[in-house]
């Protein structure tokens, strides 16, 4: 049976990381390793950490960034096929074992899941299930939802890394949307139609910050539509900035600057007008709900989210 490596990026999660620790130990597939990346935390996840002996290893590096973790973790990883798994997230037992069964077919190098949302509790709040699965470049290029579960949710091979390159230490946010979009200009995405994740929705998570989403959403687009092995998405530019533009316009009001939200709403109209009422209702929808269920502030989803 391969070894799969699942790493763990840590910074100040010390209340959710043995929730995720145990939840990769308990994967059926018993030939996983668990190689948790402490990314300086200054709580007390190290106390966490070391009640787990020699059942995982750990390292501790000055606080980089997810991405410079993630990197970190695939240097230390031993395993054929790589997951992430962030620390407020949680494995259900047979994740790695249902992705495996679809890695058969070598184009494959991605295999994601369908996703349960959970608060910061633990309590469900919905199904995710509109991933996609083949040559997913052109839609992932324009914004649409292709790969489920951020970080969290995919495995991948090994050598993917090794022909892509690892995360961008510039992003954050979107630096898994980047990732995938590197996967895909030369591999297929293959997905389980099964929840597998639970995905932690809470007001500390990364991609609430707005400032921090416009920099890595506009970040990786130049990316993809400068990237060489990415031809086939280039007719798509004006389709994807309209769109990036819409989200940027409609989480800039939600957040309260409404000069940035304008701005960004003429930007996106010029483009194409397509996107942006689409955006905008889906956003306000789920800025409702989100208010409903938590009765506190929501903010805007990640690339590609």
């Amino acid at each position: 049976m391969p070894l799969v490596t699942c790493v763990i990026p840590n910074y100040n999660y010390a209340r959710y990381l043995g929730t995720a620790v145990e939840s990769a130990l308990a994967q059926t597939h018993r030939d996983t390793e668990v190689v948790v990346v402490d990314d300086g935390s200054t709580d007390h996840s190290a106390d966490v950490l070391r009640t787990y002996g020699d059942r995982i290893r750990w390292v501790g590096q000055a606080n980089q960034g997810v991405s410079a973790a993630r990197n970190r973790g695939i240097e230390e990883a031993r395993g054929e096929f790589i997951g992430f798994l962030d620390a407020d997230d949680v494995w259900h037992p047979t994740k790695v074992e249902r992705q495996l069964e679809r890695m058969g077919d070598r184009e494959v190098g991605l295999v994601h899941c369908w996703v349960r949302e959970i608060d910061a509790d633990g309590n469900p709040i919905r199904i995710v299930r509109d991933g996609g699965r083949g040559w997913l470049l052109v839609d992932h290029a324009q914004l649409r939802t292709t790969v489920l579960g951020g970080g969290s949710g995919s495995l991948l091979r090994r050598a993917c890394f090794a022909e892509v390159g690892g995360f961008d230490p510039q992003l954050s946010t979107s630096a898994d949307w980047d990732m995938w979009r590197r996967v895909m200009t030369k591999y297929r995405v293959e997905l389980v139609e099964q929840v597998l994740l639970d995905y932690r929705v809470h007001g500390s998570a990364m991609h609430l910050n707005v400032k921090l989403f416009e920099h890595d959403v506009l970040r990786a687009l130049a990316s993809t539509f400068s990237d060489p092995l990415a031809t086939r998405a280039r007719p798509y530019k004006r389709i994807a900035y309209a769109t990036a533009y819409g989200q940027l316009a409609a989480c800039h009001f939600l957040a309260g600057d409404s000069r940035k939200a304008v701005r960004y709403a003429v930007d996106s109209f010029a483009l194409t007008p397509v996107p942006l009422t689409r955006i905008i209702v889906r956003k306000v929808r789920r800025r409702v709900e989100a208010y409903r269920r938590r009765g506190g502030d929501a903010a805007p989803d990640s690339a590609g989210q």
